[in-house]
């Protein structure tokens, strides 16, 4: 119930900016609903990052979220599957407490409030020539993804920003 109201006032929101928000008004608007989602789970979440690339390879990153620090942050990864194999994940390892950060190639762990400070910027700044900003929003009008990526690479190129993460939300 909380959901749908929040997401009715970011319709609003972006409504009285403009028949076409900028992505600047979207994010904003997006960063209001987050503020009241965030309250109503007190700050308890959870997200998942999915990698992959043309060759198979897959990671999976899951941040912890409670009462609005990161908590946990979990780190799986797959090997290469053969063709027409379905692809299993293998825990390689978990962090927690004073840990959490201390190993490499996985997501960083931040929260979302963190994510929309990124995010914020990166709407702000200047898009370079032959790169493009891709800002997602999901059906609650939430962050999903915000980036900047070189159009003169085809795939698996470098970004600025992050890419797409699949938010739960925890109970108060």
């Amino acid at each position: 119930m909380v959901i749908r109201t929040c997401v009715t006032f970011a319709f609003l929101v972006c409504c009285v900016f403009a028949a076409n928000p900028t992505d600047s008004e979207r994010l904003a608007a997006s960063f209001t609903t987050w503020k009241m989602v965030k309250e109503s789970c007190g700050g308890n979440y959870s997200y998942k990052v999915i990698r992959s690339i043309f060759t198979g390879y897959q990671d999976e990153t899951v941040v912890v979220v409670k009462a609005n620090k990161v908590a946990e942050r979990r780190f799986d990864v797959a090997d290469a599957p053969r063709p027409g194999m379905p692809i299993v994940l293998k825990n390689k390892w978990v962090e927690t407490g004073e840990g959490i950060g201390k190993h490499e190639g996985a997501v960083e762990p931040k929260t979302l409030d963190e994510m929309y400070t990124i995010a914020k910027k990166i709407v702000e700044a200047e898009i370079p020539s032959k790169h493009v900003l891709s800002l997602a929003l999901d059906k609650q009008g939430l962050l999903q993804h915000c980036f900047i990526r070189d159009t003169r690479i085809a795939d698996g190129g470098p970004i600025i920003g992050f890419t797409t993460i699949y938010l739960t939300l925890g109970k108060k």
